[in-house]
């Protein structure tokens, strides 16, 4: 059913596997950085949205988005 995936996959392996080492580890961090860090930002709006939504308190924004100039520990910050 996925015989091509699979294919597909094994010709793309193959051809990284031929790569030079300079290139292929360029070629992974090109990827695999932005990925990564991608999906630790959708990651971590979701646990501040869901922790807003869990609070005891009605009107809680996630803390990426305060509004109100304090930081987290209650002080004003300055900029």
């Amino acid at each position: 059913m996925l015989e091509w995936l699979v294919e597909w996959y094994d010709g793309v392996e193959l051809w990284l596997v031929q790569l030079p080492y300079p290139l292929q580890v360029t070629l992974v961090f090109a990827v695999l950085l932005p990925l990564c860090w991608g999906l630790a930002r959708v990651i971590d709006r979701g646990i501040d949205g869901l922790g807003a939504k869990l609070t005891r308190v009605s009107d809680a924004e996630p803390p990426v988005g305060r509004r109100d100039g304090k930081s987290a520990r209650g002080r004003k910050e300055t900029a």
